[in-house]
C-alpha cells in the first residue's frame, strides 16, 4: 500500500507539473524519476513474462502424459477382456483372432497419439509465440525510453522542457499501460487459455471405447469362425 501511495503521489505530481513552465534541469529531474521508475518496471515485467515458459512446459508435459495414462487405462479394461475369452475357450487357440486385434489396436492408438500430441504441439507453439509478442513489448518499451531520453537531452530551453514535460506524463503513462497489458496477455496465454486448450485436447474416452468394443467383436466373429 505504501507503494502504491508513493506511486500515486508522483504521478500526481507529473500531472501537476505539467502545467508549469520549467527549465532544462527540471525537466531532467522529472525524466530521471520516471525512467528509473520505468526501467525497473520494464525488468520486472520482463521476468514475470519469461518466467512463464517453464510452466508453459509443464502444462503440455502433464497433458501428454494424461493422454499416455488414459489409453493405458483403458487399454488395461480391453486386454482382461480378451484374456476373459481366451480362459472361455481352454481347448481351442485364439492367440491368432487376439494378435490381429492387438495389431489394430496398436495402430489405433498410434495415430491418436501423433493427432492429439501434434495438436499439443501446436497449442504450445501459439503460448510461446504469445509471450514471444510480449516480451516484445517490454523489448520496445526500452527503445521508447532510449527515444525520449535523447529529446530529452536535446532539450535546451524552456519552452522545449515545458512542452516535454507535457508529454512525459502521457508518455509514462502509456508505457505502462502497455507492459500491465503485456503480463495480462501472457499470464491469460498460459495460466488461462493453454490449460483449457489443452483439457480439451485429450481423448475422446466414448469414441475410444467405441473402437474397443468394435475391436473385441472382431475377436469374438473370429474365435466363432475358428470353432
Amino acid at each position: 500500500m505504501l507503494k502504491l501511495a508513493v506511486l500515486l503521489a508522483t504521478v500526481a505530481a507529473f500531472v501537476a507539473s505539467a502545467s508549469l513552465a520549467i527549465n532544462p534541469d527540471e525537466l531532467h529531474l522529472i525524466w530521471n524519476t520516471i525512467e528509473e521508475d520505468l526501467k525497473v518496471r520494464q525488468n520486472a515485467s520482463e521476468q514475470e513474462i519469461r518466467n512463464l515458459f517453464e510452466p508453459l512446459t509443464i502444462l503440455v508435459s502433464d497433458a501428454e502424459a494424461k493422454l499416455a495414462s488414459d489409453i493405458q487405462e483403458a487399454n488395461r479394461g480391453f486386454q482382461q477382456q480378451i484374456k476373459a475369452l481366451e480362459e472361455e475357450h481352454p481347448d481351442k487357440d485364439i492367440s491368432g483372432c487376439a494378435e490381429i486385434a492387438q495389431i489394430e489396436l496398436q495402430l489405433i492408438d498410434k495415430d491418436l497419439v501423433a493427432s492429439i500430441t501434434a495438436t499439443h504441439a501446436q497449442l504450445e507453439q501459439e503460448a510461446e509465440d504469445e509471450l514471444e509478442r510480449a516480451l516484445n513489448v517490454t523489448a520496445d518499451a526500452l527503445e521508447q525510453l532510449e527515444m525520449f531520453k535523447r529529446r530529452v537531452d536535446m532539450c535546451l530551453d524552456t519552452r522545449c522542457a515545458s512542452e516535454l514535460n507535457v508529454e512525459v506524463v502521457a508518455f509514462y503513462e502509456n508505457i505502462v499501460k502497455g507492459l500491465d497489458g503485456a503480463i495480462a496477455i501472457a499470464n491469460e496465454a498460459v495460466l488461462i487459455k493453454l490449460g483449457a486448450q489443452l483439457d480439451l485436447a485429450q481423448l475422446n474416452q466414448s469414441n475410444y471405447e467405441e473402437d474397443l468394443t468394435r475391436l473385441l467383436e472382431e475377436v469374438k466373429s473370429c474365435i466363432d469362425s475358428t470353432l
